[in-house]
């Protein structure tokens, strides 16, 4: 009898913990909180966290959010990925920003079998996917890829640069990235097609600080554009010491955009940079999120914070679908997605799970720092929200 009653009394204390137990679906996520676009990362899964919650979560669970430290080193990447994965037993980690992270996380997915939802603009990810589809079905990338920004941007290039404006002379100034190189090539290669000339072609290391020589031989080249691409590194020593050197007009990829005014006191005047919605909001949608955003953190959206906000949607939706967290469940379910978000309609193709982009699907814009602080979209014309000025030092600009 006795015997009996401790049994009651440990089912009685023990069931309701795992009840409990199960009311929270943990979600790991990736970032090197260091940086700006691990900050915006984090700012935005926990945003994309908090309405979920607060909506009665996924499946009626509350979300916990378990966030990890990348410090964008692939080493610790692969580790941290692991750890959620085996120890804290995650039903998916978000996140990530570097090409060679998000790649040593994918190495260890085969081991772990936890569906990794991440960001990156290596196109090695999905490639990697593709070839070995059965290791590899749990890896899914919400994030652009360095050929979408090469086609779009090098679009931009020749259309308003080289045939609109008669602009012949270039110079590139490119991030010795993975990332960085198939736009760099495309750049070079639409840019030699059109008739134009490159003078100056220079890759930098991550930790540059001093641009001026680059500078003095753009305009020594005599160039009339100078074109950068840049994202891993903090561009604001660039801007600040191209608008010290009164350089040619600064355009092309520079994930420090968002932040590239207030860090430059202004310098940033006439810089041009491809960019994405949700960040300064130019629809319903995107200028909700961005406002939303703005008021929390005090802060514009990185555009890391605008792919992970997503992720976790389109997790939680695959997660209602699937009925489960289990993890080929949510593999299924995310093949067969069909969701639109801040970023625009996200679809994934099965084979390689990347997500498709263009017109109806994920898209970019052409944004410049105008004065007062103003950002505005100059390409493509559908979503043109301003004319594109010059530097205010060149001639011809409006003063």
């Amino acid at each position: 009898m006795k015997k009996k009653a401790f049994v009651c009394l440990v089912l009685f204390v023990f069931l309701p913990l795992v009840a409990m137990a199960q009311e929270v679906i943990k979600i790991g996520v990736l970032a090197p909180l260091d940086l700006p676009v691990g900050k915006g990362l984090k700012n935005g899964v926990e945003m994309a966290a908090e309405e979920i919650n607060a909506s009665g979560g996924i499946m009626g669970k509350k979300v916990e959010l378990i966030i990890a430290d990348d410090k964008m080193k692939p080493v610790i990447g692969a580790y941290e990925y692991t750890r959620l994965a085996t120890q804290e037993k995650v039903a998916a980690v978000l996140g990530t920003f570097a090409s060679e992270v998000a790649l040593a996380v994918v190495d260890q997915v085969p081991k772990c079998k936890i569906p990794f939802i991440g960001g990156t603009a290596t196109p090695e990810v999905t490639e990697k996917v593709k070839q070995n589809y059965d290791l590899l079905k749990y890896v899914f990338k919400v994030f652009h890829n360095g050929y979408e920004i090469a086609d779009f941007s090098s679009e931009w290039l020749i259309r308003e640069m080289v045939k609109k404006r008669g602009l012949k002379r270039f110079a590139l100034i490119v991030e010795n990235a993975n990332w960085a190189r198939p736009v760099a090539a495309k750049w070079e290669k639409e840019l030699k097609d059109a008739g134009a000339l490159i003078p100056v072609i220079k890759y930098f290391d991550n930790n540059t600080k001093d641009f001026k020589p680059m500078f003095a031989k753009i305009a020594e080249a005599k160039c009339e554009m100078t074109c950068i691409i840049t994202a891993l590194t903090d561009a604001s020593p660039l801007i600040m010491q191209w608008a010290d050197s009164k350089g040619t007009l600064l355009g092309g990829v520079s994930g420090s955009f968002t932040t590239a005014w207030k860090t430059t006191d202004g310098k940033a005047l006439s810089m041009i940079s491809l960019s994405f919605p949700g960040i300064f909001g130019v629809n319903t949608k995107d200028k909700s999120f961005s406002s939303k955003y703005l008021e929390k953190y005090k802060t514009l959206p990185e555009y890391t914070s605008i792919y992970v906000y997503d992720a976790l949607y389109l997790l939680k939706h695959a997660v209602e679908r699937a009925k489960s967290v289990e993890p080929d469940a949510i593999v299924d379910a995310m093949e067969k997605t069909d969701y639109t978000g801040i970023m625009g309609r996200w679809v994934f193709d099965k084979a390689s799970h990347h997500s498709k982009f263009g017109p109806g699907f994920r898209q970019f814009m052409i944004m410049q720092w105008q004065p007062n602080e103003k950002a505005c979209v100059i390409y493509p014309d559908e979503h043109k929200t301003c004319e594109m000025i010059l530097p205010p030092w060149s001639k011809g600009s409006e003063k």
